[in-house]
């Protein structure tokens, strides 16, 4: 399994946050809602994994 950066992803969210308090641009928070979603999603596959490996 591939090991994501999620500290990368967690600067690019704090960024796009940055961005959306500064202009106010819903695509700022729409971006930030997706890296949201993204990492959640990793979440998940990790647990699995980490699951499967612990049964064997």
């Amino acid at each position: 399994m591939v090991l994501i950066q999620v500290n990368e992803w967690l600067d690019e969210y704090n960024d796009y946050m940055l961005l959306y308090k500064m202009f106010g641009d819903q695509i700022y928070s729409d971006e930030a809602k997706e890296i949201l979603e993204s990492m959640k999603k990793y979440v998940v596959l990790v647990l699995e994994h980490l699951k499967l490996t612990a049964s064997c």
